[in-house]
C-alpha cells in the first residue's frame, strides 16, 4: 500500500506541474493579473474562480480538497485512467505561493510557478502538503475493511533532490493499522519545513 501511495503523490505533484506550467520570467513584473480578473485559465482553457470548483480545487487559498478522482480534473471513477481501491479516497493538497502562486505576473494567461520576490521563476518552489484518508480491501473479500491516513512535506531544494530531481520528501506520517503501520515514518530533524531558507517561502 506504501508503494501505491508513493506513486499516485507523484503521479499528483507531475499532474500539477505539467497543468499549470509556465515560462520563467527574469524580471520583476509591473503587475500582475488576479483570479478575480478572469484572465487567468485551467489547463482546459476555463477562466479559474475565486472559491472551489467543480474538482475541489480552491486556487486563491492555495488548496485542493476532494478525491483522486476529481484532482485530475476529471471525475470519471477513474484518477487518470485507473481504477482501485484509492480512486475515491479523500485528498487535501495544501501549497505555498512559492509554490503555485494565486496570480499571473508574466501575462501569459496561467497561475506562476516559483514567483519570489516578484519574480517568476517557472519552477514550483516552496512546499506541498498532501493529506489522504481512505478505505481499502485488506483481505480481498470485497469489502473496504481498513483505514488509512497519510501525510506527506514535500519541499523544493534545487538540483539534486532525491524526488523528481529538486524536491524532497522531509516528512511522512502513515497510519494503517491493520498494514502495521502506526504514526511517523520518516521527518528530517528541523522543525516545520526544514533550515533551508528555501523551503520557507
Amino acid at each position: 500500500m506504501t508503494s501505491t501511495i508513493t506513486v499516485i503523490i507523484a503521479t499528483i505533484l507531475a499532474f500539477t506541474l505539467i497543468a499549470f506550467a509556465d515560462t520563467a520570467f527574469a524580471a520583476k513584473p509591473s503587475s500582475c493579473a488576479t483570479i478575480q480578473s478572469g484572465t487567468i485559465t485551467d489547463s482546459s482553457g476555463n477562466p479559474l474562480t475565486v472559491g472551489y470548483d467543480q474538482f475541489g480545487y480552491n486556487y486563491q487559498a492555495h488548496m485542493f480538497n476532494g478525491t483522486y478522482d476529481s484532482s485530475d480534473r476529471n471525475i470519471d471513477g477513474t484518477y487518470w485512467g485507473s481504477t482501485g481501491d484509492y480512486v475515491d479516497d479523500s485528498l487535501i493538497m495544501k501549497w505555498s505561493d512559492a509554490w503555485l502562486a494565486n496570480v499571473d505576473c508574466n501575462g501569459d494567461g496561467k497561475l506562476d510557478r516559483g514567483l519570489v520576490d516578484g519574480v517568476v521563476g517557472g519552477t514550483s518552489k516552496g512546499w506541498l502538503t498532501n493529506e489522504v484518508n481512505g478505505d481499502y480491501d485488506s483481505d480481498g473479500d470485497g469489502i473496504q475493511d481498513a483505514h488509512y491516513t497519510w501525510f506527506v512535506k514535500i519541499v523544493w531544494v534545487g538540483p539534486g533532490g532525491s524526488l523528481w530531481g529538486e524536491y524532497e520528501i522531509i516528512q511522512e506520517v502513515y497510519n494503517d493499522p491493520v498494514g502495521g503501520f502506526h504514526g511517523l515514518q520518516f521527518k528530517v530533524g528541523a522543525p516545520g519545513f526544514g533550515l533551508n531558507d528555501r523551503w520557507t517561502q
